[in-house]
């Protein structure tokens, strides 16, 4: 197996050291005339060659493919699971690796989408959730409880219209399992990177991949060809913030919070959380399309595209903090 050169981490320490250090300047409002009606958090798609009548070209691949065990998946193809809040399933979950960022901590932390833990409809957070690993939500020894004070979400707000090009940013969230089971804890986890460090790396040694859950299915699913692009002022997501990814990977149903994975050099890390899909409402009104494209639609960033919110500096730095933090409660506890 290859390994990425030093100058990849070099280039990646660089950049981000850099970006620490200076302020955020925010990304600016681009998008005025931005098509009504085509942001919508929860559904995602699974794209075609644009006639949905000849059947869905879905690439997907679950536990039962013979290719769920390539070596391009086997460090981190278990490393998923869904939330569940109050009894409901709300979405996927990732396994993250924080080793690179301090310790120990007691537990381990999951990324997801922050619109997971909240109500939409009362506009509040949820009181109580759960992480079922790997969607196993017929055996309790693969679920654990959540802290929700312990963990850290971006400030997203439920009663924004959820319909603006700008609502993405805040939607991520590290969620504090303390006390997962040892079928859990043992599992794989997967490192973060900062999208914007693979523009230092030839495009061709890098490809994409997206785990997360599938409703029809009941289980955790593998997108397994991806292409992505970040938004900018020409396309449905306007640029309005930076970080905003544009993908074509193939998902479904509780797919939030669900991971993009880049592979460089046979290395896999987390670059960004799913937040839903874009459409534009004159292509797919909705009287006719109330749930958005169909599937087998094409994907399109003019007029069809799921989005996802890239792993940055700014979340790097706070998923950091929060390790500190419960690094240091676990010292403690240890001393007791």
């Amino acid at each position: 197996m290859k390994s990425i050169p030093n100058t990849f981490f070099l280039l990646l320490g660089v950049t981000w050291c850099a970006a620490l250090a200076a302020a955020d300047a925010g990304a600016a409002w681009v998008a005025a005339n931005f098509p009504t009606h085509s942001v919508v958090p929860l559904q995602v798609n699974i794209f075609g060659d644009g006639n949905p009548a000849n059947g869905v070209e879905d690439d997907r691949i679950d536990m039962s493919s013979p290719d769920w065990n390539d070596p391009s998946r086997r460090s981190w193809n278990m490393g998923a699971g869904t939330i569940h809040c109050e009894g409901k399933n709300r979405g996927s979950a990732i396994i993250l690796d924080t080793s690179s960022l301090g310790g120990p901590v007691t537990g381990m932390i999951v990324a997801t989408s922050a619109h997971v833990v909240f109500d939409l409809e009362e506009n509040r957070r949820f009181r109580s959730c759960r992480f079922h690993y790997m969607a196993l939500d017929s055996l309790p020894g693969y679920q654990a409880d959540i802290d929700l004070d312990a963990s850290v979400l971006g400030p997203f707000k439920p009663g924004k219209d959820r319909r603006q090009p700008e609502f993405g940013k805040h939607d991520w969230a590290f969620l504090y399992v303390p006390s997962p089971s040892a079928g859990i804890n043992g599992s794989g986890r997967i490192r973060l990177m900062p999208f914007e460090s693979l523009s230092h790396v030839d495009q061709s040694r890098v490809s994409f991949q997206f785990i997360a859950y599938s409703r029809s299915s009941g289980s955790i699913s593998i997108s397994t060809r991806c292409s992505v692009a970040e938004s900018t002022p020409q396309d449905l997501g306007g640029g309005a913030w930076r970080g905003q990814l544009l993908d074509n990977c193939d998902s479904e149903g509780g797919a939030s919070g669900g991971g993009l994975v880049a592979a460089v050099d046979g290395q896999q890390f987390l670059v960004a959380i799913r937040s839903g899909a874009h459409w534009n409402s004159d292509a797919f009104p909705e009287k006719d399309y109330p749930r958005g494209p169909p599937d087998g639609s094409s994907w399109d960033v003019g007029s069809n595209t799921n989005f996802s919110r890239a792993i940055d500096l700014d979340l790097l730095d706070a998923l950091a903090r929060m390790v500190d933090r419960l690094s240091a409660e676990t010292q403690t506890r240890g001393r007791l």
